[in-house]
């Protein structure tokens, strides 16, 4: 078969695209888009090892390997070594199935317009058919994405707007979460300033607010947001996010009492 190299790129940026996405949402990782579509590209421009001769399975092995840490730093940024390991493994792991049922349903239907090389995938299809599976492979993930999440879920989606600027991140159900505004006694959600996408919140009237838990005390900055959602669905009350630096450890970087602020 003739692999045509655009073809085959644009084909793995998407795969790994999905891919990421997928590991992201296993393991509820908060990430910006932007990243991810780096992350895809990387992916996307690596899947020239396809043109390689055909290595052996330990060769083969390390330089995927290799490949998937350079896609996850890309995509998801550093970490520390566990928890960086453990998204190697994840996406490592999903890459791995989908290679095999590529191969089981290539072996089950006799397809030639799929080739699988050193553990890349190329597909042999029209720019107007690699279009459409795009879009509706992107309109699942979306409807997917706004379901709303059980309440009896330890992690929720928050969104907000504010003075134009809009925030996204994954925040964990605390119950022992009990922060509140001291004048106002508003709810608080907690949330690591690196998650705000560089948000100039001191710009703007902010109060400070106390905290005497999450291992700790300490003070954060909070602001009220223009409009809150959690789980896709407006917070009429007002509620405050207070800004934190370097309180959190792991993938989860935000706690809020989900029982005080929406039920």
């Amino acid at each position: 078969m003739t692999i045509y190299i655009d073809t085959l790129i644009f084909t793995n940026i998407i795969i790994d695209y999905l891919l990421l996405s997928l590991t992201a949402k296993i393991l509820k990782i908060n990430y910006r888009y932007r990243r991810l579509i780096a992350g895809a590209v990387v992916g996307g421009i690596s899947s020239l090892i396809i043109l390689l001769p055909d290595m052996l399975f330990i060769f083969n092995l390390l330089a995927k390997l290799a490949i998937a840490i350079i896609i996850i730093l890309t995509a998801f940024g550093k970490s520390s070594p566990v928890v960086s390991v453990k998204r190697i493994f994840v996406f490592f792991l999903i890459s791995s199935c989908f290679s095999g049922i590529v191969l089981f349903l290539m072996n089950l239907i006799r397809s030639d317009f799929v080739v699988i090389n050193n553990g890349t995938v190329y597909f042999q299809l029209s720019p107007l058919l690699l279009i459409g599976f795009t879009v509706t492979a992107y309109a699942m993930i979306s409807v997917i994405d706004r379901i709303r999440t059980d309440k009896r879920d330890l992690i929720h989606k928050v969104s907000f707007f504010y003075k134009g600027n809009r925030c996204s991140f994954l925040s964990k159900y605390d119950t022992c979460c009990n922060i509140r505004e001291p004048f106002s006694g508003s709810e608080v959600i907690i949330v690591e300033r690196k998650l705000l996408d560089g948000l100039a919140y001191e710009d703007y009237p902010y109060r400070i607010i106390p905290f005497n838990s999450l291992g700790g005390e300490g003070l954060v900055r909070g602001f009220v947001p223009d409009e809150l959602y959690i789980d896709n669905e407006k917070i009429n009350t007002r509620v405050y996010i207070g800004v934190c630096e370097n309180v959190f450890n792991g993938e989860i970087c935000s706690i809020f009492n989900y029982k005080n602020i929406c039920e």
